[in-house]
């Protein structure tokens, strides 16, 4: 039996950056559902419902920092969501910084004068493919390549995703089918001395960050007095910017 719900069927490949879209959607569920309920209803289910959401999420995606947080019993869900809540802006604050800065890494910013040539060579690159003869599905398999990169380029950023996606499909085609292809990789060579010679340019900011060393967020060691309740920090609600 296929078990494929269409909540996840569209998730950001990188784990990180799921997680986080996953997270903002339960949160707009938890908050339509607290807005639903009459201000002297039990609300527990509705935390409930929430942390344990996220924390399965974070245990399937492998979500390092949540790794020692457990869903606490339904009795003592007040007792520890608040800090639940802490924790997760924490790591979502940090998550945005570091996928920002790595975009700002992996991508470069192009003048409109090596735009145009980018462009003119991936026309180029087009041409060769028509006339080399190729099936439809891998023609159409690189053409598509072709077009995301394409996009990029016209982007504030071009980041190198695409590009190297492309140029991976040129030199897999060049090598099954040799002289009819090889043209294109020389086209591809352009690009990238053209991609590599702008980001050069780019200050020391903008080049390969030093390796992540992240900790765990260590769940509470002691419960905390008192009911909390009510609708949790609006900071969770902020648009994911990658």
């Amino acid at each position: 039996m296929s078990f494929v719900l269409e909540e996840f069927e569209n998730l950001h490949p990188d784990d990180e950056i799921a997680f986080a879209e996953l997270v903002q959607g339960y949160q707009s569920e938890f908050d339509r559902n607290m807005a639903e309920m009459d201000e002297r209803a039990d609300t527990t289910y509705v935390h409930y419902t929430f942390m344990n959401k996220v924390l399965a999420a974070a245990g399937e995606l492998n979500i390092e920092p949540f790794a020692k947080w457990e869903v606490p019993p339904r009795g003592r869900i007040f007792d520890e969501f608040d800090e639940f809540v802490f924790a997760l802006q924490r790591y979502l604050t940090g998550l945005k910084i570091r996928k920002s800065r790595a975009a700002k890494v992996y991508s470069v910013e192009l003048p409109p004068t090596i735009k145009t040539q980018i462009h003119f060579f991936i026309g180029r690159i087009r041409e060769v493919v028509e006339k080399a003869g190729l099936e439809e599905r891998k023609k159409n398999s690189l053409y598509k390549k072709l077009n995301a990169f394409a996009a990029d380029v016209d982007k504030a950023r071009t980041g190198f995703d695409n590009a190297m996606l492309m140029g991976i499909d040129v030199a897999h085609l060049a090598k099954e089918f040799g002289e009819a292809i090889k043209p294109a990789t020389d086209f591809v060579r352009s690009i990238n001395e053209l991609l590599g010679g702008e980001k050069a340019k780019e200050p020391e900011q903008s080049q390969l960050p030093p390796p992540e060393d992240r900790k765990r967020i260590e769940a509470p060691r002691k419960q905390i007095e008192g009911p909390k309740g009510g609708n949790f920090s609006r900071d969770l609600d902020d648009d994911i910017p990658f």
